[in-house]
């Protein structure tokens, strides 16, 4: 058997004993000595990684595609195909179809380019977004977010309180508590 110096007196003790025979000190590690701690550490260090890798794919897969200046080699702009005509829907029709089913409502209308009729109903003091209700007036938790641009918010500060908005943008998120999130590309 090999023999090694204990950790705490020094004599000679045998390889891979967990306890010297002269002093009694653990000759295990941190790690070999607390099992569970041990354990724990590691799930969580699994976990971390895993849900960093997870966002990270989320967030390549999000992401909008990147549109670059034509060079020398690709067609001018004139030539590029146009945008299709956006899905032409009401707030009132949202709602409606969030209420009924919420998965279905997601997978309709989330990452769709859209244009959404609605009625004004609060906005954001900062600037950054308008929510429209439906236009039937009835009280709903439920509306649609609008987020704008910098160059949008001089328009939304002429709105007034209830009136009609039409936006044109793309769904960035579909939920059954919040509702709708629309990045505003223009406001009718």
């Amino acid at each position: 058997m090999a023999l090694v110096n204990c950790k705490a007196c020094g004599k000679e003790i045998g390889k891979g004993v967990n306890k010297c025979i002269n002093c009694g000190t653990d000759q295990r590690n941190f790690f070999g000595k607390h099992k569970i701690i041990t354990g724990i550490l590691v799930i969580l260090v699994l976990g971390g990684i895993g849900s960093a890798l997870g966002d990270k794919d989320k967030a390549s897969t999000a992401s909008a595609p990147v549109v670059s200046a034509p060079t020398s080699t690709q067609a001018p702009a004139a030539t590029q195909q146009p945008k299709a005509p956006p899905m032409i829907v009401t707030a009132d029709k949202l709602v409606e179809d969030l209420k009924a089913n919420a998965l279905n409502a997601s997978e309709t209308y989330k990452g769709r380019y859209v244009e959404v009729t609605g009625q004004l109903s609060t906005i954001d003091s900062g600037g950054k977004y308008f929510s429209i209700d439906p236009m039937d007036g009835s009280f709903t938790m439920t509306n649609v977010m609008c987020n704008i641009t910098q160059e949008q918010k001089s328009a939304v500060s002429k709105f007034t309180s209830k009136q009609k908005v039409t936006v044109v943008g793309t769904m960035t998120d579909v939920g059954e508590v919040m509702g709708y999130t629309i990045k505003v590309e223009s406001i009718k």
